[in-house]
């Protein structure tokens, strides 16, 4: 079942969660507790829906606490011509400085942006990220109304009428360019979440049949797609993994999180990775264990103790292993 639907990044990760794992949808999980990568706050609106832009803008003060000793996320990139290049790198630069709101308000982060802009860039590229920072605006103000109207729900109809709008609201208000460049990976994310969600609430299958319709619709992806993908899909796995192992779980539930997400295939290689670790801590504590022997015998000398650590190496590892030894 094919659909173009799209959920914001943090809504869809936490539906995830309490869909396949059993969570209370009446006690969801608070973003707050969510890692966040970088300072990019974009899946949360910024600004509140009364509040727009404003263009009576004072000087900021001294820099905000959360900023200090930090390195801005976002690089500006202009063409052979003068005209910026819109990258997901320009969305990074703005919700850097928008997190701050809250912090101070919008009318000095707002400030803080067009000056950093102004520092940076020489036209015609400012005029074309000044006018995309305001677009961006707007957008967060919208979707902060848009919220109101459809509240985090774990009914999927519901996420579905209101990603449809998300949508829309993103196709009236950047160029393709833009969208793509600001939404496109997360889109593909949201849009492979909530089809997951479907085949996950599939009565008619089994949990093998779920994993490989998983993995199926993965692989159904362009290639591009895909790369875009899988980061995310293993930041996932990682961050449920540890949560799953804090919990106590077992073996049979970290494979059943991994069918979840990435089909049985993967699950596969995951699980011969595990099995060729395994054997390799056991040769390197095996090999530790006897090279402790060696070194507590009494009446050897120094160099004659180490002569017999690497004549043990060299019969227990190969030339590469030795260097991953080491």
């Amino acid at each position: 079942m094919k659909m173009i639907i799209y959920l914001p990044l943090v809504t869809s990760a936490l539906l995830l969660g309490w869909y396949l794992f059993g969570g209370n949808p009446s006690q969801p999980p608070s973003p707050a507790d969510i890692p966040v990568a970088g300072r990019s706050t974009a899946a949360t609106p910024l600004i509140s829906p009364t509040t727009g832009p404003s263009r009576a803008l004072p000087a900021p003060v001294e820099q905000p606490t959360s900023l200090r000793g930090t390195d801005i996320d976002g690089q500006l990139e202009v063409d052979g011509i003068g005209n910026l290049r819109i990258t997901g790198q320009v969305r990074h630069l703005f919700d850097y400085f928008l997190s701050l709101i809250g912090e101070e308000d919008l009318a000095a982060t707002e400030r803080r942006i067009r000056d950093h802009l102004a520092g940076q860039l020489q036209q015609p590229a400012l005029g074309q990220a000044l006018a995309l920072l305001d677009d961006y605006l707007e957008y967060q103000r919208q979707v902060a109304e848009l919220e109101s109207r459809f509240p985090v729900s774990e009914n999927l109809e519901d996420l579905l009428a209101r990603e449809q709008a998300v949508q829309q609201l993103r196709a009236s208000l950047f160029s393709r360019e833009a969208h793509e460049a600001f939404f496109a990976g997360e889109e593909i994310y949201n849009n492979f979440t909530l089809e997951r969600l479907i085949i996950a609430r599939d009565d008619f299958m089994d949990e093998r049949q779920k994993a490989e319709a998983v993995e199926a619709l993965r692989e159904s992806l362009p290639e591009e797609m895909q790369q875009l993908l899988v980061p995310q899909l293993h930041q996932e796995l990682r961050e449920q993994t540890l949560a799953l192992r804090d919990a106590g779980a077992d073996e049979h539930a970290i494979r059943a999180l991994r069918m979840n997400l990435l089909g049985p295939a993967a699950t596969e290689r995951l699980e011969e990775l595990d099995a060729q670790r395994a054997e390799w801590r056991q040769r390197v504590a095996s090999f530790e264990r006897e090279r402790d022997a060696i070194m507590a015998q009494p009446g050897l000398a120094a160099t004659d103790r180490q002569a017999a650590v690497d004549a043990l190496m060299q019969e227990q590892f190969s030339e590469s292993e030795r260097l991953r030894l080491r």
